[in-house]
């Protein structure tokens, strides 16, 4: 009788497994049915196409770049059960920037949340319309024009720790530029000195790289995309151990601000900031509190979220480009002449101790402007973007069923013959104004685009030219072998990064009274 109730129970169990599958898959049958009509590579059952998506990180991002080589836009995969759609046309991905259908984030950005939580790069669409409304305001030009200072004096000592690198060998620069752009978000974002240069911590650094890393593998590789499993394994231990640092940082800030914030005016005690002194500087922390303090609260955690977000924001993306932006002049003398000839213009001879860059010459840098574009467009930092369609999606000739994802092909897009003549040839002067009038405006994309870009395009670009100024009115960048950009191995870890460090020598620039020949 027992074995009778056993066997039983163990039918009824199985019929019931069976009847959940089958209803499972009747409801995606219209999915089912959509995918069909795209061009892809063979899914495998269960797996999808996720057995393609193995190797490290520059494998994984060689086999995206090859299947939007080899598929017309938009391409279709799956990631087990998942399935995804890849954009690489810019009208199409124009429809998709610009659509509410496509707002909310994918939920593969779930797996940064252990760290940003729900900030504004991975909050769903309710939460973030309410904060970047309020956070949209701290962006503004005046509080942008009071960090240059900051950007001017950190990058002095960046150049001045570079000293014992004249004449010598080639060295990898993103060590001091890491830390650089480390102490210029703590100042801006935090309103502390961390002095990370100067102490040469790269703690920091080092486990936000690490966590990123985590990140993007767990991602395309779905048998880690169950917390039980991941949190068991090596890349588990490595994140929390990663987290709790990045949090110590940003939690201990937060409660020392708290504890000088006086809650009757709503500022912070022995704050830099000074009332109608407009060239006393606010931090973002500090400004987001005040937000608190009028009425729209922000719990400890939510602060933590948004610093932790514009930390990682203006600390690892800025760092990366302004390498890139290094590299690239140093690859091509002839455009690090002009880029040298515009800051002689506006500095002549003046020793940049004495005279430091200041927000009123950032828009006479027109030249390096351009050269940092160009940068974006063949390194775009977000090489591709994620989001969720959530109703059926009409984006020309094809339609994305609700309940797919879709992929933002941005590195493809940049690199494409179709918008980009000789698209491999580094050309800052694509990015003169008739050139620019020219092109699809959905063809550059670097900082995303539509009502979900980035809230932060004016600060980054105000903090490289200070940066980057600094270093070509100090020293002359050389490479002792150019590495073609077609050859040059880049791989994802959420951003994208250089596979091998970029390394060159400097000397020491002695300014020529006139013109540059």
């Amino acid at each position: 009788m027992a074995v009778s109730v056993t066997g039983l129970i163990l039918c009824s169990a199985i019929l019931c497994g069976l009847i959940w599958i089958i209803l499972y898959h009747v409801k995606r049958l219209r999915m089912y049915k959509a995918a069909a009509k795209y061009p892809g590579p063979v899914a495998w059952p269960f797996l999808g196409n996720a057995y393609y998506f193995t190797g490290k990180n520059e494998d994984i991002l060689n086999k995206i770049i090859k299947l939007m080589n080899t598929y017309p836009s938009p391409l279709r995969f799956w990631l087990g059960q998942r399935l995804f759609f890849a954009v690489y046309d810019a009208e199409e991905m124009k429809t998709v920037f610009l659509s509410p259908k496509t707002i909310e984030k994918e939920d593969l950005y779930k797996f940064a949340r252990p760290w940003l939580g729900t900030g504004l790069f991975t909050a769903p669409a309710s939460k973030w319309r309410v904060h970047r409304k309020l956070i949209l305001p701290t962006f503004n030009q005046k509080i942008l024009e009071s960090f240059v200072e900051v950007f001017s004096a950190q990058s002095q000592i960046m150049v001045k720790n570079m000293e014992v690198e004249v004449d010598g060998e080639e060295f990898d620069i993103f060590n001091y530029i890491s830390l650089c752009t480390l102490d210029i978000i703590c100042e801006t974002a935090m309103g502390v000195a961390v002095k990370a240069q100067t102490e040469r911590n790269s703690r920091y650094v080092e486990s936000a790289k690490r966590a990123f890393e985590v990140i993007f593998t767990r991602m395309f590789k779905i048998w880690l995309h169950p917390d039980i499993i991941f949190n068991h394994t090596q890349l588990g231990a490595d994140q929390r151990t990663c987290v709790e640092y990045l949090h110590s940082l940003t939690n201990d800030v937060i409660q020392k601000k708290k504890q000088t914030f006086h809650p009757v005016n709503g500022k912070i005690a022995n704050s830099e900031v000074v009332e109608n002194q407009p060239n006393q500087r606010k931090a973002f922390l500090d400004l987001l509190m005040e937000l608190s303090n009028n009425g729209t609260k922000f719990t400890d955690e939510e602060l933590r979220e948004e610093v932790d977000t514009m930390m990682i924001a203006g600390n690892d993306t800025t760092a990366t480009v302004n390498c890139f932006a290094l590299l690239m002049m140093a690859n091509f003398p002839e455009i690090q002449d002009r880029v040298y000839q515009e800051l002689y213009d506006i500095y002549g001879m003046d020793d940049p101790d004495d005279s430091p860059i200041k927000h009123e010459d950032l828009h006479r840098m027109e030249y390096l402007e351009r050269v940092i574009k160009e940068t974006l467009r063949l390194f775009p930092v977000g090489p591709i973007l994620v989001r969720r369609v959530v109703d059926d999606l009409n984006i020309g000739t094809h339609t994305l069923p609700k309940g797919s994802s879709v992929v933002l092909g941005i590195f493809h897009v940049h690199r494409s013959e179709k918008y980009w003549p000789d698209p491999l040839k580094f050309d800052p002067d694509r990015f003169l104004p008739e050139e620019v009038a020219k092109r699809h405006p959905f063809a550059f994309t670097p900082f995303s685009a539509g009502p979900r870009n980035c809230l932060g395009l004016k600060y980054a670009m105000m903090a490289m030219k200070a940066l980057l100024g600094t270093v070509l009115r100090r020293y002359i960048i050389k490479k002792d072998h150019m590495t073609p950009i077609s050859e040059m191995k880049l791989k994802a870890d959420v951003m994208l990064k250089p596979v091998e460090p970029i390394k060159f020598r400097i000397e020491r620039r002695i300014p020529k009274i006139g013109c540059i020949d």
